[in-house]
């Protein structure tokens, strides 16, 4: 039988996630963890239809009552829930022990939870520690370190994974937009960072501008922060304006792009998921030592951390010039 087969890419999930539900030996909480676009959604909605699937065959079949309901989200039993306040999380808990609607599993999943106080957190906490048998919940994050640890420690951690351009490509080129030059499909896989979610918001042209705006900004904070100057100042310091979410998007493919400049450092071969070719982050990587470009790596992956606590975004901005000058030669 497939399990998830309509799930692209992401193997370690299919194989312990389905596996697990399957066995009928599923966890009550999973964080799914993985940047925008790379499938969080899509992972919680094919479990939420493998636990309720009523079929036979592949997990889940698609054929069933119930995974039609899932799949086309319009099933009571299975809720997807924006909730950054304690009083949002205490109205959850007063449902949690209502009966099902439909089947035998009420599924929760949290939208974004990385966005959620210290309040909210440790009142879901008590939710997490004595569920009711019948409720699972999937907390969905780009950044599960945003998370409490006693929240991590209740629920098994699964990570989506960016994309290879040729898995991407082929699944717009079959199953999207089999009409589109193989020449735009390929500018629009490049420009997605091995984000699927990104590729297919590009194939909208006004989206497809924001995605490119975003990777252009990107590169130019990573080469502001590579360079470490007073221009890198000024750049830096044009961004205090932006909010929150914003900056961490950024932040997030800057280290994906960073993450080619690394790579290609040590081995003119590897796999790029931001840049269309090796010649640019060879030059860039040219420039700098090894130990520089994983100071500023480590810099930016520390600056994703504190935006997740109420640190000022300038703060955070700034400390990233000064914590990867410290680190790096």
């Amino acid at each position: 039988m497939n399990i998830f087969e309509s799930l692209i890419g992401n193997e370690d999930i299919k194989k312990n996630l389905g596996r697990a539900i399957y066995e009928k030996r599923f966890s009550h909480a999973y964080i799914i963890e993985g940047a925008s676009g790379t499938g969080k959604r899509t992972v919680a909605r094919l479990a939420a239809a493998a636990i309720l699937c009523s079929g036979e065959g592949d997990l889940p079949c698609g054929k069933c009552q119930p995974c039609r309901k899932v799949l086309n989200d319009n099933c009571a039993d299975v809720r997807f829930l924006e909730i950054a306040k304690v009083e949002q999380v205490r109205e959850l808990r007063q449902k949690l022990y209502e009966s099902s609607a439909e089947y035998d599993y009420k599924i929760y999943i949290l939208l974004d939870t990385e966005k959620m106080n210290i309040k909210a957190q440790n009142a879901l906490l008590i939710s997490l520690e004595e569920p009711p048998p019948n409720v699972v919940f999937f907390l969905l994050t780009k950044d599960s370190s945003a998370l409490l640890e006693t929240i991590r420690s209740r629920a098994q951690i699964m990570r989506t994974k960016l994309l290879d351009r040729d898995t991407i490509f082929s699944y717009i080129k079959e199953n999207v937009r089999p009409s589109i030059s193989d020449e735009r499909l390929m500018e629009i896989v490049i420009s997605s960072a091995g984000s699927l979610g990104y590729a297919l918001d590009m194939l909208d042209e006004k989206k497809s501008e924001d995605v490119l705006v975003l990777r252009k900004n990107a590169l130019e904070f990573v080469k502001a922060v590579l360079k470490n100057n007073a221009d890198s100042i000024v750049f830096i310091s044009s961004l205090f304006s932006q909010t929150r979410e914003n900056l961490k998007e950024l932040i997030s493919l800057s280290v994906t792009a960073l993450g080619d400049i690394i790579l290609l450092k040590k081995d003119k071969g590897a796999p790029l998921y931001f840049f269309s070719s090796s010649a640019e982050p060879i030059e860039i990587g040219n420039k700098y030592s090894v130990s520089k470009l994983l100071a500023v790596y480590d810099s930016l992956l520390e600056a994703n951390e504190d935006l997740n606590s109420n640190t000022a975004t300038h703060v955070t901005l700034m400390s990233i010039l000064i914590n990867s000058k410290k680190k790096g030669n």
